[in-house]
């Protein structure tokens, strides 16, 4: 990862729904309209699933949030999956 990115959105999937890294960075690529792009992933305790995956989203440019975000929702919806997709602070 480059020191210029910035985290840009936390996702949580439903409960046993994951994504691997390859297919998480095509669609947030897409979403955002730019390769250069980063994806991480890391575990979290959770009380009522045991532990669970976040994945962070991350951008190096400056880029249309509002547009990704409804872009990411849609391709994300479209796989059927459930989450939660929160904005971080940049």
């Amino acid at each position: 990862m480059r020191r210029e990115q910035k985290q840009v959105f936390l996702l949580h999937l439903g409960s046993r729904q994951s994504i691997g890294p390859d297919d998480l960075r095509v669609i947030w690529a897409t979403a955002c309209e730019s390769g250069d792009v980063h994806v991480s992933r890391r575990v979290q305790q959770s009380s009522v699933d045991g532990t669970r995956p976040c994945y962070g989203l991350w951008v190096r440019r400056t880029f249309n949030r509002v547009a990704a975000e409804e872009r990411l929702r849609a391709m994300l919806d479209a796989r059927g999956y459930l989450f939660t997709l929160t904005p971080m602070p940049i």
